[in-house]
């Protein structure tokens, strides 16, 4: 078990930009609220971006070889799903939603079932409502997606 003391420090540091961005995995696992599964491979990555016939964005593909997903152990889901989930997930909506939904690629939840998404062209974060079928901004990187998320920040 981590010190929750020093867990706080470490996300302040990195809310603050004290700690380096590419190193968010190091904050997550410092964190008892979080679960992270083993990293993919680059191959396993390559794999699911042609099954979807899309590149992840930089931050997302570097996300998926630092960890797998990440399960919130308080809520019991994944905020960020294990790659097989992404294939799985975007698959279903893109031919459930429509053209809209398929410009976004979904890579986790908000425990409710509404997809964090990364456009598919890489430019920012955002949370799709399923109901309404419109995307709400988020963050304009993972980084501070996950600084957001932490900080209970995102509005969702």
């Amino acid at each position: 078990m981590s010190n929750p003391i020093v867990s706080v420090c470490r996300w302040s540091l990195w809310h603050r930009g004290a700690v380096n961005p590419a190193g968010w995995w190091q904050v997550l696992l410092s964190d008892d609220a979080y679960v992270l599964r083993p990293p993919s491979s680059v191959a396993v990555v390559s794999q699911v971006e042609s099954l979807l016939g899309v590149g992840l964005p930089a931050d997302l593909r570097a996300f998926y070889l630092a960890t797998d997903g990440v399960f919130d152990k308080m809520g019991q889901w994944f905020v960020c799903w294990p790659l097989d989930e992404v294939v799985k997930r975007n698959q279903e909506a893109w031919a459930e939603e429509g053209a809209g939904r398929r410009q976004l690629l979904g890579f986790g939840d908000d425990g409710t079932g509404s997809p964090f998404c990364v456009s598919t062209s890489g430019s920012g974060h955002v949370f799709w409502d399923s109901i309404d079928a419109v995307a709400y901004p988020l963050a304009t990187n993972l980084a501070d997606f996950w600084r957001g998320w932490h900080a209970g920040t995102l509005k969702t």
